[in-house]
C-alpha cells in the first residue's frame, strides 16, 4: 500500500501498524520525545501497538530534538 510519511510517499506492506513504521524509520519507539499523528490526528502513545495504517494515509512523526 501507499502511503505518505513525513511528505515522502513510501510503499508498506499491507497490515502495517505505527510501530512498524517506527522501526523503518529506525526510531525507538519508547523514546520518550516522540510524537505520531495520522491523517492530522495524534494517535495516543499507547495506541501505537494496536494502531494499522491504511491506503493513502498521512503520517506525521515529529522526534524533539535538544540544541540551542
Amino acid at each position: 500500500m501507499t502511503v505518505n510519511i513525513n511528505g515522502d510517499t513510501t510503499e508498506l506492506p499491507d497490515g502495517s501498524g505505527l510501530t512498524d513504521i517506527l522501526g523503518i524509520r529506525n526510531i525507538d519507539p519508547a523514546h520518550k520525545g516522540v510524537a505520531v499523528a495520522v491523517n492530522n490526528r495524534v494517535v495516543p502513545r499507547d495506541k501505537w501497538d494496536s494502531f494499522i495504517i491504511r491506503e493513502n494515509d498521512n503520517i506525521l512523526i515529529i522526534k524533539a530534538t535538544q540544541g540551542g
